[in-house]
């Protein structure tokens, strides 16, 4: 078993090097959530830090889904990497606490690079959490990243059932099938109710219907993961495209002697301002009502 096959390390609080990682302006902000179906959802939160070991607040200045869910539900998660080589990540599992439209809170998002100089988009609410797991900080080796790769290149062909479907779009297909761009994979921790989310760089999209991954890196964090679990897949580009896919898992299959998960697609969703939104299953409309009686 290689080092990174092995359980996740979960500790009771952030690390202090861990807190001062997250203050990096410029790097992947990932915050999870449990929609009322009781998938996760992924969400790109550049406004988004921890505060100390046992505290994060990250800020709004769209109108998601994500700011919805933790009402209904308060357990959520964060991720941060990296965005050069090596890349470094750390995870955190936390509740949300409460919402404050102070403008203190706000001033360390407004004033940072990112915003500063923005006169149209200013974060006006500040959601605070309480951390109640985090990982050290972790590598993401280039190594396991070339491997998944090289399982797709071989092992994809012999998913695909001969039957595509459109459920994914064109443009979300193409960031599933670049080699290096980021892709993430979130779940449900069954041992505690919260959401994690995990690099799965290997992640592919299969004939528009389905999603598969190599079982190439992070296997330990994926070991909890039971066939009928709801998961949910985030693929961005480095110019901020980006797409979030969710589906049930269909547990593990060989494929030209490599092992998969894979998870066909329920939903797709736009994360993308200005106007987010579902992509499938595509709403039924009422055609325009043009004459009254």
């Amino acid at each position: 078993m290689g080092k990174h096959d092995e359980k996740p390390t979960w500790l009771k609080e952030i690390p202090a090097e861990a807190v001062k990682f997250t203050w990096t302006e410029i790097m992947a902000k990932l915050l999870g959530t449990i929609d009322p179906a009781g998938f996760p959802h992924v969400t790109l939160i550049a406004c988004n830090r921890a505060i100390d070991a046992k505290t994060v607040k990250w800020g709004q200045f769209i109108q998601g889904r994500s700011k919805k869910h933790v009402y209904g539900n308060p357990k959520s998660a964060s991720l941060y990497m990296t965005k050069t080589m090596p890349l470094t990540f750390m995870q955190v599992k936390m509740d949300f606490d409460r919402c404050s439209l102070d403008g203190a809170d706000a001033e360390n998002f407004n004033t940072a690079q990112l915003l500063r100089y923005n006169t149209y988009v200013r974060v006006d609410h500040v959601y605070f959490n309480t951390v109640r797991a985090a990982s050290p900080l972790r590598p993401l080796p280039l190594g396991g990243i070339v491997k998944g790769m090289v399982a797709d290149a071989i092992g994809i062909g012999g998913l695909k059932t001969g039957k595509p479907e459109a459920r994914i779009p064109p443009f979300g297909t193409a960031l599933f099938s670049a080699p290096v761009g980021p892709k993430f994979l979130a779940f449900i921790d069954p041992a505690d109710g919260y959401p994690v989310i995990v690099p799965c760089f290997q992640a592919r999209a299969v004939e528009g219907k389905s999603i598969a991954f190599p079982m190439t890196q992070f296997a330990g964090d994926l070991a909890p993961l039971q066939p009928g679990a709801k998961l949910a897949f985030f693929a961005v580009s480095f110019e901020l495209t980006s797409i979030l896919v969710k589906g049930i898992y269909n547990g593990i299959k060989k494929s030209r002697g490599i092992r998969f998960g894979t998870a066909d697609v329920t939903e797709v969703y736009n994360s993308m301002p200005p106007l987010a939104g579902m992509l499938y299953p595509v709403k039924e409309t009422r055609p325009k009502v043009t004459t009254f009686q």
